[in-house]
């Protein structure tokens, strides 16, 4: 039994090799040690069989001790510190997006210039929102002589039927938010949103075009009187409302050389806002759409008792 077990191990000869054998079996070498065996007629030491690879292989700190199942995928892997811990769930579009403080912009008013007066002592310029939304940007300029720009300020938000009232000369305008800032006292309405603004109007030709605050133009209106020197300006500035599509496209041909109504176009297309006073104003209230446009002449009255800061 002890001779194929011993068979493959590796040997180390105890005595120098001579003519004549030393052993026939492992028996004949028992007096010298309880490890010494035969081999070849020689008696030697046996190796150990016990550090193998068995003993400090694999199994004792291969993979299963320190492998994926300690130390990998299983413990510290993605279930513990991925995706689902600190991703879109967490601080994504949901938390910071257009729910919580995003969302459209207010819309913009839609505007129109409905009553006006430059023979008071304060000149003044009405007016009415046809649709609500905020002001801010808002324009309204004069295209002759005057050289008078107004823009609406940011903060400033009216429902639809809301008054305006521009005091060119005037001393107050209203809070955000409070039409009543300004209080009641003429030219001053409560009822009204009243803006304060430097500069005047001369009382002759007068063209008025309101723009949007992305350019677009939204409504326009030219004055003339009866007699007097008109602007030499006013035919191009009508002209542009043409262009603009914001008031009548009658072709405006200004020629008072010839004397003939024909070639006064320009003049009878325009709105005349002869014989005004200071207790009276020109006004859009006319006609069964008043507001529409473009705008024409028949939508506005003669002078009428003043009425500021209701439509």
């Amino acid at each position: 039994m002890l001779r194929p077990r011993f068979a493959a191990l590796a040997l180390l000869p105890l005595v120098s090799a001579c003519s004549s054998p030393e052993c026939t079996d492992t028996t004949d070498c028992a007096s010298r040690g309880p490890d010494i065996v035969c081999v070849e007629e020689r008696c030697v030491q046996a190796s150990a069989p016990d550090a193998g690879p068995h003993d400090a292989g694999a199994d004792d700190a291969g993979a299963d001790d320190a492998g994926s199942d300690d130390a990998g995928s299983g413990d510290a892997g993605t279930p513990d510190a991925g995706t689902p811990d600190a991703g879109s769930t967490d601080a994504g579009e949901a938390d910071a997006g257009s729910v919580d403080g995003g969302g459209p912009p207010p819309p913009e008013a839609s505007l129109r210039i409905t009553e006006i007066n430059p023979d008071l002592p304060q000149d003044l310029i009405e007016l009415v929102a046809v649709s609500g939304g905020t002001l801010a940007g808002i324009s309204l300029q004069e295209l002759t002589n005057s050289d008078f720009t107004f823009t609406f300020p940011q903060g400033y938000t009216v429902e639809t039927g809301a008054v305006l009232v521009l005091h060119l000369g005037g001393s107050c305008t209203d809070a955000p938010g409070n039409p009543a800032s300004c209080g009641q006292t003429s030219p001053f309405s409560a009822s009204a949103w009243d803006f304060s603004m430097p500069g005047t109007l001369s009382y002759s030709g007068k063209v008025f075009e309101l723009i949007s605050s992305k350019g677009t133009p939204v409504d326009g209106v030219p004055f003339v009187r009866a007699s007097g020197e008109m602007p030499s300006s006013i035919v191009a500035a009508v002209q542009r409302l043409q262009a603009d599509r914001v008031w009548d496209s009658t072709p405006c041909i200004h020629d008072m050389t010839t004397g003939f109504a024909k070639d006064r176009y320009c003049r009878n297309i325009s709105v005349n806002w002869s014989d005004l006073n200071a207790s009276t104003s020109i006004m859009r209230i006319s006609g069964a759409s008043p507001l529409t446009t473009p705008g024409i002449q028949t939508q506005w009255s003669g002078p009428l008792p003043s009425r500021w800061g209701t439509y």
